[in-house]
């Protein structure tokens, strides 16, 4: 009853230091697009080879990362209506 039990569980696929790079890189750039490219990037840069299950969770969990990119707009789209819409927008939500 008094032994200390250790946790189960299985040993990191990604080590410690290649999860802190990762954590430096998404601070300084733009980031990515998915864990597909995060994917990517540690077997090129880092030469760590993770599957999309172990990358997801680190990125999206521990390291508090939104892998979301803005979407495109339209070339027709006009910027001076856009901006009247959005000054309305905040008009209007702060009621």
């Amino acid at each position: 009853m008094l032994a200390v039990k250790k946790p189960q569980g299985g040993v990191r696929v990604i080590p410690q230091w290649a999860e802190t790079a990762l954590a430096k890189r998404l601070q300084e750039s733009h980031g990515f697009h998915s864990c597909g490219a995060v994917q990517q990037w540690l077997a090129e840069t880092l030469g760590v080879e993770a599957e999309y299950h172990a990358v997801d969770p680190m990125t999206r969990h521990r390291l508090k990362a939104k892998l979301k990119v803005a979407r495109p707009q339209h070339d027709k789209q006009d910027s001076v209506q856009r901006s009247a819409f959005q000054q309305t927008l905040q008009t209007t939500s702060d009621c």
